[in-house]
């Protein structure tokens, strides 16, 4: 099936065999992990594999429907009803049904059919009906592991499948995108000079070789090399560990890069105060006066975070002081403490102080926009440019840091 698929799709748009190959040991992997393959994932997976340039998604997504035609999709017709009726309200219940209902894929696609046919009205908790709450593997909010999630939002994240009027369209700028994607926006932040280093230019070795009837002829050309050198800045922990995968998958792309002259990273909880961090565990760090010192103001900083933390630790110099103190190396004395405390600066003077350094800086934030209604979101996006982490704001971002305003 996949072979057929692939030469469809070869008669096209330009792909190979090396991608194909590619997308074939993610099958393997996936199936060697018992990991479910929906349909929707294999789209996923094929187009990120596959589609070298974002100007053929469209005919990907030709091929694609055309060759899956087939395969059989759940009716959104019998659906319409319970997604709009049904489930808008979400019942609460303090005591589950002990018995927990498991299918495999096939099955539970066969049930949801058989209970679209059977089921007349709502219903929640409980273990067999389409509802909410219970242990049903239809519906949402409830607490099978293994079902298909209709409706409402994202509860234990541990829902096989879930049912959306999911439509393959073309490329949307707005989704949140893979490795790939991330390495091919990043690909613009390039600034190219030529160095002092030289390497063989093959066409016009064997094009000058050529005219001098066979005579070797070398022909040099100095390298061109990306002058832009790159700072990420990562926020772990508390609120950032929902967006785990994501910030990994940024990480990767940047770090497997090798555009850039120079690639460094660190770390940080919520916002900055007097060090960054070079490990997730916080252990080996850098004061920010010896980061400025390491570091001139021509390095492009990228910020990842969501920004929304208690006022108290952006604001107040307080809690700078305390996390100064408990990441001290040394017990500090009384004078010392004083002398501290006098002259601490909170994170919101740190970050303006950084952006003074750095004019060159930017925060990705993982969140949706419409949830930026926050004071400290609102106070970070004051100092320093901020943008959602998707392919828009990305290039934005890029653009930003290019830009000498």
């Amino acid at each position: 099936m996949f072979i057929d698929f692939f030469y469809r799709l070869k008669k096209e748009i330009p792909v190979t065999t090396t991608e194909f190959i590619d997308l074939l040991k993610v099958i393997l992997e996936l199936h060697q992990k018992k990991e479910i393959f929906t349909l929707e994932r294999f789209y996923i997976i094929s187009r990120a594999t596959l589609v070298k340039d974002t100007k053929y998604y469209q005919k990907f997504h030709q091929v694609f429907m055309e060759y899956f035609k087939d395969i059989p999709n759940v009716d959104i017709d019998l659906l319409e009803k319970i997604l709009n009726e049904w489930l808008k309200e979400r019942k609460v219940f303090k005591d589950y049904p002990e018995k927990t209902p498991y299918y495999d894929l096939e099955e539970l696609f066969e049930e949801l059919e058989k209970r679209l046919k059977e089921q007349k009205e709502e219903h929640h908790g409980g273990t067999y009906w389409i509802g909410t709450g219970g242990v049903s593997p239809f519906g949402h909010s409830g607490k099978n592991l293994r079902g298909i999630r209709i409706g409402g939002n994202r509860g234990l994240g541990t829902a096989i499948d879930k049912f959306e009027n999911v439509s393959y369209e073309e490329y949307n700028p707005n989704e949140v995108f893979n490795v790939r994607q991330y390495k091919i926006a990043l690909k613009k932040l390039r600034r190219l000079n030529k160095s002092n280093e030289q390497q063989i230019n093959i066409k016009e070795t064997v094009h000058k070789t050529s005219k001098n009837l066979g005579d070797p002829s070398i022909v040099f050309e100095k390298l061109r090399k990306n002058q832009i050198s790159l700072i990420l800045l990562m926020d772990v922990g508390g609120s950032m560990e929902p967006y785990i995968s994501l910030v990994n998958r940024f990480f990767s792309a940047c770090h497997k890069l090798r555009y850039f002259k120079e690639f460094h990273y660190f770390y940080f909880h919520n916002t900055l105060y007097e060090w960054l961090f070079k490990d997730a565990k916080f252990v080996q760090k850098i004061h920010l006066e010896d980061f400025y010192k390491k570091f001139n103001k021509e390095y492009k900083i990228i910020f990842i975070g969501d920004a929304c933390m208690n006022p108290y630790e952006l604001f107040d110099k307080r809690h700078a002081f305390f996390e100064y103190y408990y990441k001290e190396d040394k017990k500090l004395t009384n004078e010392e403490m004083l002398k501290k405390q006098a002259h601490i600066k909170n994170s919101y003077q740190r970050l303006i102080e950084f952006r003074k350094h750095y004019p060159y800086s930017v925060w990705l934030n993982p969140q949706r926009e419409f949830t930026w209604q926050h004071e400290t979101i609102d106070a970070i996006r004051n100092i320093i440019p901020m943008y959602f982490l998707n392919l828009n704001g990305i290039e934005s971002a890029i653009k930003k840091l290019l830009s000498k305003s």
